[in-house]
This record gives structure tokens, sequence and C-alpha cells, in this order.
């Protein structure tokens, strides 16, 4: 299967006027470059905790440049069919792997809950910079809509659970539905990609406003160097895309992330709610960037039980809730930074 370049000129409207984020001063280039470092780390195996086993590893969903992409299936707990969740791993756009303890996590409770979980490993920066991992979550859609009944999944009811890098993408190709091919030689090609719902952890909404770093470099320079910064960042960014057919949103978000700053979140939200799109915040006080550390959070809620509540609602499923859900450990501070007293401001 060869993948072709994205089609950026699906909505080519761009929205204006979203709020402008307050920005510090310019960090210096060695900060950034550990800032890089740290993403990789945080998102991956820094807090990794023992989890729930794939069901089944490294299967493949498509070939892009001779490289074979692959997944991997955790089964849905009882009988039936089940709704869908794909995990989209973090790792700074130019990391990570589909067993990524932060966004893996997250099969740990949804499969218990009936939901049919499968976490993906896509291409990444700087050798396959944007928009081929765009492309390689749109493949894995279409792959595992076409499959669905293999795995006892329903190829109408599909979310996306998006952390970091892959918030990036869980919003990007939520965003952007994209149709399939009638005339694709690959019956999988020939699959939409679009979903009914988009769960995205502590991601970026746009790059036109907070100043790129060297892994936005990485993801983004031969989109700039091709059509000009300007052009190239609304290109490439999440909010542009919105649109009042968008699916259901949920973006959560602590207060104290160390990356992404709030009002990404707040500002695709607004967007949102603005074209009349479902969307909800929940913001985990004194919580850092990346879910391996919440569970030590003081007063941390039960963030994981709204959200697979919310999809519950959104995705017409039931089915039991709490196995999976890391028990919480009340007064053991984060590696970073020092937790506040925290609750969750839901909103919507």
């Amino acid at each position: 299967m060869k993948l072709s370049p994205a089609q950026t000129s699906q909505r080519s409207s761009v929205r204006q006027g979203y709020p402008k984020l307050f920005l510090s001063p310019l960090l210096s280039s060695a900060w950034l470059n550990l800032c890089i470092l740290l993403i990789a780390f945080i998102t991956g195996t820094a807090f990794a905790l023992p989890g729930l086993e794939p069901t089944q590893s490294n299967i493949p969903y498509g070939t892009a440049d001779g490289q074979t992409l692959t997944m991997d299936y955790y089964a849905a707990s009882g009988p039936g069919t089940h709704p869908i969740a794909i995990i989209i791993h973090g790792g700074g756009y130019t990391g990570g792997t589909s067993r990524n303890g932060s966004e893996a996590y997250c099969a740990d409770f949804l499969a218990p809950a009936g939901y049919t979980v499968f976490s993906i490993n896509y291409r990444l920066a700087p050798k396959y910079p944007y928009p081929y991992m765009v492309e390689d979550v749109e493949r894995a859609i279409r792959f595992i809509r076409f499959h669905a009944a293999e795995w006892n999944g329903d190829p109408h009811r599909i979310a996306l659970v998006g952390g970091s890098a892959g918030g990036f993408l869980s919003n990007m190709v939520g965003l952007l539905r994209a149709p399939g091919d009638p005339l694709a030689t690959d019956p999988v090609d020939r699959e939409s990609a679009a979903v009914q719902a988009v769960v995205t952890l502590f991601a970026q909404s746009s790059f036109a406003i907070v100043p790129l770093n060297g892994s936005t470099h990485a993801l983004l320079d031969p989109l700039i160097a091709k059509k000009g910064r300007d052009q190239a960042l609304r290109e490439a960014s999440p909010i542009t895309y919105v649109s009042k057919s968008a699916p259901p949103f949920l973006q959560i978000i602590g207060d104290k992330d160390e990356f992404i700053p709030l009002s990404e979140v707040e500002n695709l939200d607004q967007a949102l709610r603005a074209v009349g799109a479902s969307s909800q915040v929940i913001v985990i006080h004194g919580a850092p960037h990346a879910t391996g550390s919440w569970y030590r959070v003081p007063g941390v809620p039960d963030w994981e039980r709204q959200m697979t509540e919310w999809l519950n609602r959104n995705l017409d499923h039931s089915g039991p809730i709490g196995k999976g859900i890391r028990a919480r450990e009340p007064g053991a501070a984060p590696p970073v930074p020092p937790p506040a007293a925290s609750t969750t401001t839901p909103r919507g």
C-alpha cells in the first residue's frame, strides 16, 4: 500500500481571531533542546508502570516507504460488538512507540470497560515530517474499520485517544475527517478515516501561536521551506480545520503542564463551540505533562472514569467502569513539577 500526500486542500479556510497566547521570554536554545529530550522521556517510559499486556502485538496495518506500520490490540471485555478506541502515542514527534506508558495506560481501563482497543505506531520525524504521520493514522483507522468484525469491533463507533504528539494527531485527524478513495485498488483505502469521537490529552492545536522548538522544527521545516512559514503553520495546525461537522471532542490537560500551554486547549475548545460542535475540557489542577504521575497528585480526580463515561455517552455504550484505573497515592509528589491541590474543571 502506497500512501499519498495528505489531502490538505479539503478544508482550506483558516479560522481567524482565536485568542492570542501570552508568551514568556524566549527560552535559550540549550533549554529548548533539553525540553525536547524531556518530552520523549516523560511521554515514554519515565513514569511507565505495569499495565495490561496486549492481546496481540505488532499487527501490520499498512506499508509505507518500505516500512511496515504496526499496532497492538487489546480485546474488549464482555460479549457482543464493541466500540473501538485507537490510542496514538506521544514522543515529541520524533520518538515513542505504541507501548508508551502515558497513552497505552488508557487501554488498561478502556478494554475492561468493553472497548476494543488498538495502540498504533506511526512514522516519525525528522525522517518522516508532516504530513506522513497524519497519513499513517488515517490508514490505521481505515484498516481497523475494514477489519472491525474480526475483533468484534463496531466500524461505526470509533474514537481516537491521543496524547502529546499523539494528541496533535488525534486533533488533526479527527478534524480532517478524510473520506475514502472510491477508486483505490486497496479496499482498505476506500474506507473513511472519519471518527465519531476524539479524546486528546495535553496537545497542541496550533503551531501559529506557540514558538517552534527543535521537535516541531523536525516535524514542519520541510513544509515551511516549501510553502513559507505562515502558510505552513496554518496548514499543519488542527484548529485550521474546525467545522460544524467535527466529532465530539474531550480535551484533558494538567494546569502545570511544562510543554503545552492551557491556552492551546482553550483555543480549540472555543473554536469548536463557536461553530456549534460539541466540546468539553477537563483541567486537572497541579498535574504536569503526561499521565504517568497523575495518580500521585494530591486530590487528583477520577479523570479516567470521567473520560470513559464521556466516551460511553458519545458512542452509545454501557459497561463496567473502574477496573484498570490506578489506585491513588495522595501526597506522593510527582518528579516535576511540585503539585498543588487538584480538582477537575469540566467545561460543557
